[in-house]
């Protein structure tokens, strides 16, 4: 797949329009994090919840959560115990300063090499399924991330999406009144159009979840392409393992690696 394949939003990925971004939801909403979500809420209630999925890098999480944090803004960091990319535990204080800005870090969740045995219970889960969120969740506790409160799925199947506001204990970011509201960078675009006017368009209602990857995001706006492989370009995409989840997070990428081998 090409970048310029992908459809959407990919104008201004710089910190300043993120800024503005924040600025325009809090015209409108409460912002809260993840954990605060309650099923009951008053008629006039207006709350944003804003959710970053860490699929790549720490680093950029961290330049985000003291942007926010300089504009007194909490949100959620969803962080992947088990991928490839980067070591939690060799970058806990990484983890740790995230938390200190006044963040909440959840879990993010990867079921996508699970085989899904039966039943499924209340939540939605396979029993395998669900000893893989169990101890995701141990591990991040036993990192010092105490209470464990929210979590996402990467690449979330379509039972996931459907799921119930709780899993585990944990607020679901797929659960259907979270979703009812939602625009996303997925993929270095915004797929719902330019986030400006997708938040105004949306200001009747009364839940909005707005999800963002760090990765995506830099002191300049850069193309997708461009600001992707800035971070990508330091692992090792010839580990079959690294190129695999490189490319699941940003296809595109894969043009850029395979000119790279044919030139090489």
């Amino acid at each position: 797949m090409r970048s310029a394949d992908l459809e959407g939003w990919a104008e201004d990925f710089s910190y300043d329009y993120y800024r503005t971004l924040l600025e325009t939801l809090r015209t409108t909403f409460e912002l809260r994090t993840l954990s605060e979500y309650r099923p009951d809420r008053s008629p006039d209630e207006r709350v944003a919840f804003v959710r970053h999925d860490v699929d790549v890098c720490l680093e950029r999480a961290v330049e985000m959560a003291e942007l926010e944090h300089e504009l007194g803004v909490r949100s959620t960091y969803m962080v992947l115990p088990d991928t490839p990319l980067y070591d939690l535990e060799e970058e806990r204080d990484l983890l740790h300063l995230i938390h200190e800005f006044g963040h909440e870090i959840a879990l993010h969740c990867d079921l996508s090499d699970v085989e899904p045995d039966e039943p499924v219970d209340r939540d939605g889960l396979a029993p395998s399924e669900r000893r893989r969120v169990d101890a995701a969740g141990r591990y991040l506790e036993e990192l010092g991330i105490d209470p464990v409160a929210s979590v996402s799925f990467h690449r979330p199947s379509e039972r996931v999406l459907e799921g119930s506001r709780t899993i585990a204990g944990m607020v679901n970011a797929y659960n259907p009144d979270l979703l009812s509201a939602y625009i996303s960078d997925s993929s270095g675009r915004w797929r719902e159009g330019e986030p400006l006017g997708s938040v105004i368009a949306n200001a009747d209602a009364d839940r909005l979840q707005v999800l963002t990857h760090p990765v995506w995001w830099g002191a300049e706006h850069e193309p997708p392409l461009e600001r992707f492989a800035a971070v990508a370009d330091r692992f090792d995409a010839t580990d079959p393992q690294t190129y695999e989840e490189l490319v699941s997070i940003y296809a595109p990428y894969s043009e850029r690696v395979d000119a790279d081998r044919i030139l090489a």
